[in-house]
């Protein structure tokens, strides 16, 4: 405990005193006694604390305890002498972050050392303090608190500085603008930015949108708007975001007319016809309302200068061929070419996507024609589209004739037409042509993936062919990418289905000894079921060590969850012998 002093104009020294073994927070002062310690602390002559002086031609201590206060008074009158002694608990100093060490230089605040809470709120505002310091030492104790989160001690400092004709730096400001958006003050944050502004500063795009993105979470979209419009004024223009930020919020909320009604007042004001926002507002009227509707919006706007792209038409069709309503794409589609444009690639690819979701075949052959028409030609994306669109179709036969058609097109397939084609043929059992295909990808210009490998084993294990498997597994391991916990789950599964349950073990112990991978628990209890359907139970503790020495960490309801399981499977005598065997080696907790 410490007796900080206030000191004002004069200096002089005054003894204190303190005691050894303080049993509670007051203090206990006796100058005859000898179980103080003695410092000296600095005090002023000839001026009072709150007006208060009363010269004594001699010396007379006081002590005055206030209820529920975290500090003691102590005031000593002298001849021509008033001092005033505030002792506060080291808690004091960090709550306001004004402790001088901490700032890296001790500092006299305009004479004052200052602590946050007053035993006498009346005579000892917040205020007061802070307004006998200058602008350097204020903006000293805004990093201060801005860097240790005390965001609305914060708020005060900048109040008091902007009421003292103070400017607080902007840095600080701008990080507590968006520490209050984030805690939810959005209206505080609001008054800060407004006090940056008034002083000169000008915050940046970044924190403008985090305001009104905060306002808009609020559903305040008029305060949302005031900000935007005062944007300009603070050096700062409104930029996309800004304004597709409150044409979202207005939409959620089914204000379509006054999202409108915004977008072209700020047309009116001079704002850019952003494409982007535009088409944001035109995709959610669309969605929201209709197709027709967002086509009169869109002439209404043409009178304001603000026209649609591709951009705008592929996202209004890709809308309707999501929900299926193939009318109201036509009518987009109509109408794009009485604008005199014309469909990209995107369009069509749109359009496939759509038809072979499905299942419109004619009507996806006549977009092919009229993609061989124009100079809109297929391109890789395009005929993946198609791939996997007759593949989850399970028209296999059709899917490799456009491959066929690709290459022959000087199209060169990727990585993702051979997956799917892999995935298709390993569906339809037929192996041979899969394990083909994927020895073929590397005389391409594309490699095979994790994931083409794990097509192909999975396949294969599914369909009992495990020793192509372990074949192209073996491939894999020597030329292909690292196997992953997917690789040796598909072949652990596919060796147990097809009573290969040793095969499964050796690999268990080589991913132990060569790989950092983690085998799922599914796969080890699948094992050990296996080998106690053999009944091969010596066979299974081993697992249940591998497993242990796998894992870190295990639960110990692992042990006893097997044996339960295979009780339940009505492998009685093998779930006591198992039972028994793990309590021998202190596997199972009883």
């Amino acid at each position: 405990m410490a007796y900080i002093v206030l000191p004002q104009n004069s200096m002089a020294e005054v003894h204190n005193w303190h005691r050894l073994n303080l049993a509670s927070n007051q203090a206990d002062l006796d100058c005859g006694s000898g179980h103080y310690l003695y410092s000296r602390a600095a005090v002023p002559f000839g001026h009072s604390v709150g007006g208060y002086h009363k010269p004594q031609s001699y010396f007379q201590w006081t002590k005055t305890c206030v209820t529920g206060a975290k500090a003691t008074f102590l005031r000593c009158k002298g001849q021509k002498l008033d001092v005033f002694l505030d002792r506060t608990r080291e808690n004091t100093e960090q709550e306001w972050g004004l402790d001088r060490y901490k700032m890296g230089t001790e500092k006299k605040f305009n004479g004052q050392i200052r602590s946050s809470k007053y035993s006498n709120p009346s005579k000892f505002s917040l205020n007061r303090p802070f307004t006998e310091n200058d602008e350097k030492t204020n903006n000293e104790i805004l990093w201060s608190l801005c860097s240790r989160g005390k965001l609305l001690d914060a708020v005060k400092i900048v109040n008091v500085m902007t009421r003292s004709s103070q400017i607080p730096d902007s840095q600080p400001c701008i990080n507590l603008i968006r520490g209050l958006i984030n805690d939810n003050r959005t209206d505080k944050a609001a008054k800060v930015l407004q006090l940056v502004v008034m002083t000169g500063g000008v915050p940046d795009i970044i924190t403008y949108n985090m305001l009104i993105g905060g306002f808009c979470r609020k559903k305040l979209l008029n305060a949302a708007v005031d900000v935007l419009d005062r944007m300009s004024l603070g050096g700062c223009p409104p930029d996309t975001i800004s304004f597709n930020t409150i044409i979202r919020a207005m939409c959620d909320l089914g204000r379509f007319d006054e999202a409108v009604q915004f977008w072209k007042d700020q047309l009116k004001k001079g704002c850019p016809p952003y494409v982007i926002s535009y088409t944001i507002l035109i995709e959610l009227i669309c969605k929201h309302v209709g197709v027709k509707q967002a086509l009169e919006i869109m002439e209404d706007l043409a009178v304001e200068g603000c026209y649609p792209d591709m951009i705008t038409y592929n996202s209004m069709i890709n809308l309707a061929c999501k929900q299926g309503n193939f009318e109201d794409t036509t009518l987009i589609v109509h109408y794009l070419l009485s604008q005199g444009m014309e469909p990209n690639t995107v369009t069509y690819n749109t359009l496939l996507h759509s038809l072979c979701m499905y299942g419109c075949w004619e009507e996806l052959d006549e977009i092919l024609l009229c993609m061989d028409e124009t100079s809109n030609r297929p391109t890789v994306v395009t005929y993946n589209i198609l791939i996997n669109g007759l593949c989850k179709q399970g028209l296999l036969d059709r899917a490799i004739d456009f491959l066929a058609e690709m290459v022959s097109h000087d199209c060169s397939p990727d990585i993702i037409t051979y997956n799917t084609i892999l995935r298709a043929l390993c569906k339809e059992a037929m192996i041979d042509e899969a394990v083909e295909i994927l020895h073929q990808i590397g005389n391409t210009n594309c490699s095979p993936t994790l994931i083409t490998y794990n097509i192909v084993i999975d396949g294969l294990a599914k369909q009992g062919f495990m020793e192509k498997a372990k074949d192209v597994y073996k491939h894999m391991v020597e030329y292909g990418p690292r196997p992953d916990d997917v690789t040796y789950r598909c072949l652990i599964w596919g060796f147990c289905r097809v009573d290969m349950v040793e095969e499964a073990v050796g690999l268990l112990n080589v991913i132990g000894k060569y790989s950092r991978r983690r085998v799922r628990d599914n796969c080890y209890r699948f094992i050990i079921h296996r080998l106690c359907q053999k009944k091969e139970v010596d066979s299974a503790v081993p697992v249940v060590e591998m497993f242990i020495a796998s894992r870190k960490w295990y639960d110990q309801a692992f042990c006893s969850t097997i044996v339960l399981g295979i009780h339940s499977a009505g492998m009685i005598d093998e779930a006591t012998e198992l039972r028994k065997k793990l309590i021998e080696k202190k596997l199972f907790k009883e």
